[in-house]
């Protein structure tokens, strides 16, 4: 057991009763990659790694939790928390913004209905103010079923392209046509992608960055210095430093290069089963016309596929938009989801109502005359 860990211990449920035997926190690590290696399908952000970038990189402390069912199942669901809040005042994220999905991982990769509950049941006991739980996507019907209506939910979608079959079936059946056909324009027009796992193509990939935020600021009207700021504290350079360092060969740095220059680039990380597209950066003038990006995805997509993953997660998207658009060009299947902020009072729908009656009561004040 590792230091700081703490045990609260169960009796042993009565009939009925869904909460664990034993829980353990924060999760030690040993136990936690024993349930990943039983769980091939386990995405790169539920990993006891990604937790500790999460907190080198933000200032989190690690309050991962691992369930000990009676049946003798291990569950560990990913937690982290500002440590100078204390448990009372506490907002616990499985994960931040920005970190992709958490949620519960299992022996054996399958989640039952029960396992949910469970879990469920004891986080709404706890003394925190507030657990927000963003599950693995492909959980979604799982937790859905037996979630109480009560607990309050952000309805999100995500895209995944399944590489069951290997390249050949994914780029003939998967991929639309049109997407081949500027897969080979990007090709004809000289466009060549370098991939690194070591850390080399960072600066790379934070320089199209910067420059895709002053597009971004650009397009939303946003001042410069402003949009610069929030993006760096959104996304500070030493975010990727760590991942690409704590993660080596699991994470890689796609760049794409026209006439010699980097126009676009995307992150990669890669678990055993599922590889999950994370960030992306462009010169969307340079890129776009050569079809960089396409180039860069299908490369990603078949490295995915020679590493083992039978999956290649695109991450979320807003329904009718062009980056939904974008993505089910390769063949990216749309998955609607939740994620759930579970609190002992449930004060956020309370927030929430407050906030629309607010917005209510603008609209119809009326509008003073400047004359």
């Amino acid at each position: 057991m590792s230091a700081g860990t703490s045990l609260e211990p169960r009796l042993g449920p009565a009939a009925g009763d869904p909460r664990p035997l034993r829980v353990t926190s924060p999760a030690p690590a040993d136990v936690w990659e024993q349930v990943l290696a039983s769980a091939p399908n386990a995405l790169p952000s539920q990993t006891p790694t990604w937790l500790r970038c999460v907190c080198m990189v933000k200032g989190y402390e690690d309050v991962s939790r691992l369930y000990e069912t009676a049946d003798g199942r291990r569950l560990v669901l990913p937690l982290v928390r500002r440590p100078a809040l204390g448990s009372i005042l506490a907002t616990d994220l499985g994960l931040p913004v920005g970190w992709g999905p958490g949620g519960l991982v299992c022996d054996g990769g399958e989640l039952r209905p029960e396992d949910v509950r469970a879990v469920v049941t004891d986080l709404a006991q706890r003394h925190v103010l507030s657990t927000l739980v963003r599950p693995d996507p492909a959980t979604a019907g799982t937790w859905d079923a037996v979630v109480p209506s009560s607990v309050w939910r952000e309805e999100r979608m995500t895209q995944t392209v399944f590489l069951d079959g290997g390249f050949d079936e994914v780029w003939r059946k998967r991929f639309r046509s049109d997407t081949r056909n500027r897969i080979r324009r990007a090709e004809r027009a000289g466009v060549l992608v370098e991939c690194d796992d070591t850390g080399r193509l960072v600066p790379v990939f934070h320089q199209l960055y910067r420059e895709s935020v002053d597009r971004w600021a650009r397009r939303d009207r946003i001042p410069l210095p402003i949009a610069r700021r929030l993006a760096a504290r959104r996304e500070p350079d030493r975010k990727l430093r760590t991942v690409a360092a704590m993660l080596g060969s699991r994470c890689r740095i796609y760049a794409a290069y026209h006439e010699g220059r980097p126009v676009s680039a995307i992150v990669v990380l890669l678990g055993t089963g599922t590889a999950m597209y994370w960030r992306g950066a462009m010169l969307e003038k340079l890129a776009g016309p050569v079809y960089a990006n396409y180039l860069l995805h299908k490369t990603a997509i078949a490295d995915a596929i020679e590493a083992g993953c039978t999956a290649y997660n695109m991450g979320d998207s807003a329904r009718v938009s062009s980056l939904e658009l974008f993505k089910s060009r390769f063949g990216a299947v749309s998955q609607d989801y939740a994620s759930y902020r579970i609190e002992p009072i449930p004060i956020t729908p309370l927030v929430q109502r407050a906030r629309g009656g607010i917005r209510r009561i603008l609209a119809l004040r009326p509008v003073r005359s400047s004359a």
